[in-house]
């Protein structure tokens, strides 16, 4: 409280006084942090509506196409199906098998997924009611959906630099289906994760028999193209009169981040802890852009006779996303 007192300029007969005060009541402060995440909400909520208006009108463009924008995670949450989407390390196994063949790897992993067992299908009208799993946690279930297996493939995909995308359309033999697209130098590929096989856009063996819509961690393209077949089917999606886009280039650059965890064991003989150590640094995992990510590390060594030892070194990386 202020009070400020004014000098009295009369004279003495005078008896009047003035006086002004000021009472502070009371004050509410607004921490930037708090200030931070309503905007960030209020960004997600803005994009989620997007995302719906945007297959409605894809839908109403396109009813029998397929569209997904927005599924929901573990927690019951809705988010954008590009979150799932990440570059995963596979398991050090499968690739130590085709140490200097990377085509004969990138089968390999297909087939890997393929033999996850899959979850019975629901009915295809829920399309974006779906709860999708992280790729680690199917990986560490066994089991998982059709969309799930294709987003698991794509990620080990994006692991070897590739570009790729999880297609979905429909095929001869499955109906609804998730594919894996990924593009080589002249051609574009299409891998399906419930068989491991691999077929080129011209293929006429390939059971695709349409393609709907693609998405990656960037955004979701709808194919807008009248002949939706995979033979007929211009894959450049950067074309805006072939794919619709559902968020504007400059919001592709403010991703969401993504929901993933990584995590991967290392098994080594050893020799020292040198090349141990160099193991670790060569798998990237310590690169990570959030600074409220956490690690974990465990280390196992296994005797054997004569002073040779195996050695496991366990490795995860986690960032809670709130």
């Amino acid at each position: 409280m202020v009070i400020e007192k004014h000098e009295n300029h009369c004279l003495e007969s005078c008896s009047n006084h003035s006086y002004m005060k000021k009472n502070w009541l009371g004050s509410i402060m607004f921490p930037f942090s708090a200030l931070l995440q309503q905007s960030e909400f209020s960004d997600q909520m803005d994009v989620l509506h997007r995302a719906e208006i945007f297959k409605k009108n894809c839908k109403t463009a396109f009813p029998n196409r397929r569209i997904l924008t927005t599924v929901f995670n573990h927690e019951g949450i809705q988010i954008l199906v590009t979150r799932y989407i990440k570059a995963l390390n596979p398991p050090q196994q499968l690739l130590d098998i085709f140490l200097h063949d990377s085509n004969a790897t990138l089968d390999l992993i297909a087939r890997f997924v393929s033999l996850i067992p899959f979850m019975p299908d629901t009915s295809d009208d829920n399309d974006g009611l779906d709860i999708w799993m992280t790729s680690e946690r199917c990986i560490s279930l066994a089991i998982g959906n059709r969309e799930e297996h294709a987003i698991l493939l794509c990620n080990f995909f994006l692991y070897f630099g590739k570009e790729a995308l999880v297609l979905l359309g429909t095929s001869v033999l499955e109906g609804h289906v998730a594919y894996v697209l990924t593009q080589e130098t002249d051609e574009y590929l299409l891998w399906n994760p419930s068989t491991g096989q691999c077929h080129k856009q011209l293929d006429p063996f390939c059971p695709l028999k349409s393609v709907d819509c693609l998405f990656n961690d960037k955004n979701v393209w709808f194919n807008i193209q009248q002949n939706n077949t995979p033979m007929a089917v211009h894959f450049d999606y950067s074309k805006e009169f072939f794919w619709k886009q559902l968020l504007p280039k400059n919001l592709q650059g403010t991703k969401a981040q993504s929901i993933q965890v990584t995590g991967f064991p290392i098994q080594m003989p050893y020799t020292d802890i040198q090349s141990i150590v160099d193991a670790v640094y060569q798998t990237g995992i310590h690169a990570s852009e959030f600074p409220q990510t956490e690690f974990a590390l465990a280390v196992y060594i296994h005797p054997y006779p004569n002073n040779i030892l195996s050695v496991w070194v366990y490795l995860a990386s986690l960032t809670r996303h709130e």
